[in-house]
């Protein structure tokens, strides 16, 4: 719920105009996705994500051309709500051992720092300038060695097996 919120404020605090109706969208969102974790509802969790992702969205678009600061972390942060919110809609009667909760930790942060570098690179081949500075450009470019080592370590896994 945090992540969320926080795209759709720093998503409103972007916008050059109409700030107001990308704060809008984005609270409509986030009301939308605490009804779909208490309902629990599956439905109202993608619509959820597809507003929140909609005020992003409308927010860039009144900066004009290019994309503004924060468009990785954003989708990243996106990308890590909706994990996080069909996690919550598992019906398990048993907790997770804390293995499986550390192996499903480790997954999603490696899946997180996956879609970082996938936005990274869909922007860089789009000409698109994330204006993240040079902490961001390394946190991608460690994304993107950490998901071709994952790929190679899989590799050899399957391949043992």
């Amino acid at each position: 719920m945090a992540v969320v919120a926080g795209v759709a404020v720093y998503g409103a605090f972007e916008a050059d105009r109409i700030a107001f109706l990308v704060l809008a969208l984005g609270a409509g969102s986030v009301a939308l996705l605490a009804f779909g974790l208490a309902a629990p509802s599956p439905p109202a969790l993608v619509g959820s994500l597809v507003g929140i992702a909609a005020s992003w969205s409308l927010s860039a678009w009144t900066r004009g051309s290019g994309a503004p600061g924060g468009t990785i972390l954003a989708a990243s942060g996106i990308f890590v709500a909706a994990e996080l919110a069909y996690w919550s809609l598992e019906q398990a009667s048993v907790p997770d051992e804390p293995e499986l909760l550390a192996r499903r930790a480790a997954g999603l942060a490696l899946r997180a720092a996956g879609a970082l570098a996938l936005v990274s690179f869909a922007l860089a081949a789009l000409g698109l300038r994330a204006g993240g500075g040079l902490l961001l450009e390394a946190v991608g470019a460690a994304a993107a060695v950490a998901l071709l080592a994952l790929v190679l370590l899989l590799a050899q896994t399957d391949h043992q097996h």
